[in-house]
Order: structure tokens, then sequence, then C-alpha cells
């Protein structure tokens, strides 16, 4: 059997268990205090709250990538264009001494330079032509450039060599000095051969130009060897 009585004691032994609620004055039991709101984290300036952050752009990655790719490295075309307009502007030229005067012919029509041989006179030849030569073969006619250019005769030495180039088929030879060296001239340093009297037109200069600190005359090789 239960026992009611035993029951109403545990019941009343539960109520007083319990802490009763505090009351105001006019008996109403006060209300819970609200629970504390959580603490708000401090703003850092260096990680923007996510909803300030603007969208990735996977573009600006693609842009960033080929940029690094080509830093550093040369652009081929630019070069070489730059290349083909320099080489367009200069002249491939054979400087040497005559008469003590410095000349230039362009190397474009030379074949090659030998040392001086004795030339076979040719008979009722211009007076221009000193004679001709065997050379592995080829005859190779001589010019006297000397007469061309107004210089008296001289006799050669040790450092005159023969010039032989190739003009409408044929083979041509002069001899010089002596011989200097091959350089790249840039066409705007040729300045004009100045012109005192309306017959040196034919002569066969094409300008003057100054290398070394002494100035070097350019010959048109084509009425040179005329």
């Amino acid at each position: 059997m239960v026992d009611l009585v035993k029951l109403r004691k545990k019941a009343k032994g539960g109520r007083a268990s319990r802490p009763a609620p505090e009351s105001t004055s006019r008996g109403v039991p006060a209300p819970s205090p609200d629970p504390e709101p959580p603490p708000t984290p401090a703003h850092d300036s260096r990680n923007p709250p996510a909803s300030r952050q603007p969208a990735f752009d996977s573009s600006h990655e693609d842009k960033l990538a080929r940029f690094q790719e080509q830093a550093g490295k040369k652009r081929k075309g630019f070069i070489e264009e730059v290349a083909e307009t320099s080489a367009a502007d200069q002249v491939e030229l054979l400087t040497f001494v005559l008469a003590g005067e410095h000349y230039a012919v362009s190397i474009d029509h030379l074949v090659e330079i030998v040392t001086p041989r004795g030339a076979t006179q040719v008979p009722n030849a211009d007076p221009s032509i000193v004679g001709i030569i065997s050379l592995r073969g080829t005859i190779v006619t001589v010019i006297d450039v000397r007469r061309k250019l107004g210089h008296p005769a001289g006799a050669g030495g040790n450092d005159t060599r023969t010039i032989v180039a190739e003009r409408d088929g044929e083979t041509l030879g002069f001899e010089v000095d002596r011989v200097l060296r091959v350089l790249k001239v840039e066409t705007a340093a040729i300045e004009p051969h100045p012109i005192v009297h309306v017959s040196e037109q034919s002569v066969a200069i094409r300008g003057v130009f100054r290398h070394a600190d002494a100035l070097t005359i350019l010959l048109d090789l084509d009425k040179l060897l005329a």
C-alpha cells in the first residue's frame, strides 16, 4: 500500500529545498537578470570583417602570373627590329693608305687582297691600266688608281698590297701602299664631298668621314675601276 503521509512529507521537503525567488515590495517575483551579451572581438585593421572584404577575382591572379613569367625577359621581336634597323644604317668599308692619304671602299664587291706581282703590259691599253696578272688561273686587270686620283707614281714597299674586286663580270685590281682594317661606319657619319669645280663631279669620291682623328675619303669603286 502507498503511504500517503510519506508522499506528502516528501513533496513538502522538495518544495522547501528550492530557493524562493526574490520578491519585490509588492510581492511580485523579481525578473531574472538578462544574460550578459558575448564580448565583441576587437577590430583588426589587418583583417577586415568578412563582409567588407572584396570578392576575389581569379583574373587578377592570372594577370599576376603572366607578369611574373614575362618579367625580366627580352622582347625578341623588338630587339630583332632594332638590330635590323641598326645594321641597315651601317656600311662596311675597307680602309687603306695611298700616297699618305686615308681612303676607303665598300667591301661588297671585293674578292681578296694579295701581295703585288709583276704585271704584263697590254699593247695599246689605256694609260690608267698598269697591266694584267694571273691569279690562280684568273686574269686580273690592274688599274693605276694613283693616276686617277692625281697622285704621283710611287715605289712599292713591303706593305704594298693589291686589292682585287669584281665589277660587271670583270676581275680588276689596284695597288695601295698599306691596307688598314675593315670598319663599320654609320651612313649618317659620311659627309658629301665638297665640289669646287664642275669637272670634279666625275671624280670617284662618294664622301668623307672621320675615324681615329683623321679624315678618310670614301671612294666609289665603280667609278674608280671604270
